[in-house]
């Protein structure tokens, strides 16, 4: 009975000893990964604050583009007006070539930061954004921007066609003279082309036309309007992330 009462106590103390090294371990392993959260939640924090910075510039660069367009837009549609002679004849020189300057002046265009996007994509590091919805967001902008370019190359298109018909048919030096960027010393061949002839081509009115409808479209949902709303879309999921 002595030695059953010593086995049953020793089994006991062993029963204890090993639940107290479970518990050990356990707590290890919990304080382990309470570390490795910690670590991934700070490492998530920089580049969340990084993406939030290059977003916010993006917003920017998008809301100039849009009103930048939108000039575009509003010079095409008066252009536009001018193919009817008793419109074209009440317009000077001076204004028309006001119009002339936000679609000869620049293209349509969207260049976005992709600095941080583009380290996190390729380092593979885009798991590290604990937020799902956050996460498929940031990585489906790429596409959208893919997307984007493959539109403004048709925008591109248009535009070359429409400044090679101009470039052989106007005059460019007149427009810069009539709007006051520069003066010239010495006459020029080009002085004596009207600008308002080219409202007698048919051509022209056929390249200005898509070129209105390509500029609002761009401006629309399914591009600059679209791409908007997803930089806001993803800057108010770090701001919600940040926070916590």
């Amino acid at each position: 009975m002595l030695t059953e009462n010593k086995f049953g106590k020793y089994l006991l103390y062993a029963i204890g000893e090993i639940i107290l090294v479970v518990i050990g371990i356990l707590i290890a392993l919990q304080i382990n990964n309470n570390n490795n959260y910690n670590e991934q939640r700070k490492v998530e924090q920089e580049y969340l604050l990084s993406l939030q910075a290059e977003f916010k510039t993006n917003l920017n660069k998008i809301n100039a583009s849009i009103q930048e367009n939108e000039k575009r837009i509003l010079a095409l549609d008066n252009l536009l007006t001018l193919f009817d002679r008793n419109v074209l004849d009440t317009v000077s020189n001076q204004a028309i070539s006001k119009m002339f300057l936000p679609i000869l002046g620049s293209r349509i265009n969207y260049l976005p930061a992709t600095g941080v996007l583009n380290d996190i994509i390729s380092s593979g590091k885009l798991n590290i954004i604990l937020n799902t919805s956050l996460r498929q967001h940031v990585a489906s902008f790429e596409s959208s921007l893919d997307f984007l370019d493959i539109q403004l190359n048709g925008a591109d298109f248009t535009d070359n066609k429409l400044r090679t018909l101009f470039y052989k048919n106007g005059s460019i030096r007149n427009i810069v003279m009539d709007i006051g960027i520069m003066d010239f010393e010495h006459e020029s061949i080009s002085e004596k082309v009207n600008n308002k002839l080219m409202f007698e081509s048919v051509e022209f009115e056929n390249i200005l036309l898509p070129y209105l409808l390509l500029a609002k479209a761009t401006n629309g949902p399914r591009l600059f309007g679209g791409l908007k709303a997803e930089i806001e879309t993803i800057l108010k999921e770090i701001e919600q992330e940040l926070k916590k």
